[in-house]
């Protein structure tokens, strides 16, 4: 249902006939490199688990100082008056 819901909200307003299919296009992504783990200076504290019934994996955590992330610095605001 939810699907049939979903393909009918996304052609809306538009005429099927004059859509162009860009699947071939696009490209498959190469598999993920590397292993699961967490960054540098985290823990499994960090983690908020959505689903207390599940156990989380247990992962391999990187050596070395927590990992920086630059700030976002959030856009001047605009007076509109």
């Amino acid at each position: 249902m939810f699907q049939f819901v979903f393909q009918v909200l996304t052609t809306l307003g538009q005429n099927q006939d004059e859509l162009i299919d860009c699947t071939e296009v696009v490209p498959i992504p190469a598999p993920p490199q590397g292993r699961t783990h967490l960054p540098a200076g985290m823990t499994h504290n960090d983690i908020e688990q959505a689903c207390a019934d599940t156990p989380f994996p247990t992962l391999p955590i990187d050596p070395g100082p927590r990992t920086a992330v630059a700030p976002v610095v959030p856009p001047p605001k605009v007076n509109l008056k």
